[in-house]
């Protein structure tokens, strides 16, 4: 299958920069072990979740990286293998690599505990905005500022295979579909939402628009683009800071 011999052909090159996964004391250890929870409903012989004839994933990372998981802003296990399940939004962990996904287990959803899986933070929240397109769970770290930081909830959307009813139509392949919503969160851990156009985006900068509106047309940006998007943040928290 080729998204078995692509997964097993990048873990043989990560192998090469794998260490086993360490915790740093035994409490630690055991507040590791007290915060993952066995998960049964994943293992490797569970084809609804990594179909090979399928566009897309469920997951943000498609197979399993390295990472450290942090409570408190300690790191309280490093060098375990994570994952981000965007479907169930779940964070699935493994001591190591070369375990079995039979071993899955899920991290505990808990405001204090986040894990960076390679260069990617993701941290949970369970106070958002009753208007916000998403409640509590978990969201990726874009930016964080000294007022302003940027996070973003990846979002899946599964539309199940559809087989072709005559000669003339063709098979639907199963499709995982992304959708991603941007949040321009305080200090003090308010959340709101950016719209999907430019201009939506450009309203949430508030009484510094003219400021964006300068940077934008300086710096030719298009708001609807994530690097964009976080360079306008940048620059919104860098204004705001001063007062």
């Amino acid at each position: 299958m080729k998204k078995t011999a692509f997964a097993l052909a990048l873990l043989s090159t990560l192998s090469i920069l794998t260490i086993d996964a360490q915790v740093t004391t035994l409490a630690d250890q055991k507040m590791t072990q007290f915060f993952m929870e066995n998960v049964e409903r994943t293992g490797s012989n569970n084809n609804q979740y990594l179909p090979d004839d399928n566009i897309g994933s469920p997951y943000s990372n498609p197979i399993f990286l390295l990472g450290n998981i942090y409570e408190q802003n300690k790191v309280i296990a490093s060098n375990y293998a994570l994952r981000y399940n965007a479907m169930q939004d779940e964070i699935e962990v493994k001591e190591n690599l070369y375990v079995e996904d039979s071993e899955i287990k899920i991290l505990t959803r808990n405001p204090e505990i986040y894990v960076k899986i390679m260069a990617d933070m993701y941290v949970f929240r369970d106070l958002i905005e009753e208007s916000a397109s998403h409640g509590a769970g978990y969201f990726q770290v874009l930016y964080v500022g000294n007022t302003y930081n940027l996070y973003k909830k990846v979002a899946k959307k599964y539309y199940a295979a559809k087989k072709a009813q005559n000669s003339f139509e063709s098979d639907v392949l199963a499709t995982y579909l992304d959708r991603s919503v941007y949040y321009l969160v305080s200090e003090g851990g308010n959340f709101q939402e950016f719209g999907s156009s430019k201009n939506k985006r450009l309203k949430l900068f508030q009484n510094k628009q003219s400021e964006i509106k300068k940077l934008v047309k300086s710096g030719k940006l298009d708001l609807t683009l994530e690097e964009d998007l976080m360079r306008a943040v940048k620059y919104y928290d860098a204004i705001s800071s001063v007062q």
